[in-house]
C-alpha cells in the first residue's frame, strides 16, 4: 500500500469548499482543516504511489481554491 500526507494551502476565503472537495475524492482516507502555515491536510492512500500522484496533480491541484501543495510520501 502506497501513502501520502498531503499539505495544502487555500486561497483566502476557499478553504472551506477546498476541503470538502479533498474530502470528498476516493483516494483521500482522511482530511482536516487546519489553524497555522497550512489549512488543510490531507491523508491519501492506494495499491500504486502513480494513482496517488494522479490524484495530486489531476484533481486536487485543480481544484478552485488551491494555492500550493506539499507532499511526503510515506516510507513505511
Amino acid at each position: 500500500m502506497a501513502g501520502a500526507l498531503i499539505m495544502i494551502v487555500a486561497e483566502v476565503g476557499s478553504m472551506r469548499d477546498v476541503f470538502e472537495e479533498i474530502e470528498s475524492l476516493p483516494m483521500v482516507r482522511e482530511a482536516k482543516m487546519l489553524a497555522g502555515p497550512y489549512d488543510i491536510m490531507a491523508v491519501a492512500e492506494s495499491d500504486k504511489l502513480s494513482e496517488i500522484m494522479e490524484t495530486l496533480i489531476e484533481k486536487i491541484r485543480s481544484i478552485d481554491g488551491v494555492g500550493e501543495t506539499v507532499t511526503h510520501i510515506f516510507i513505511e
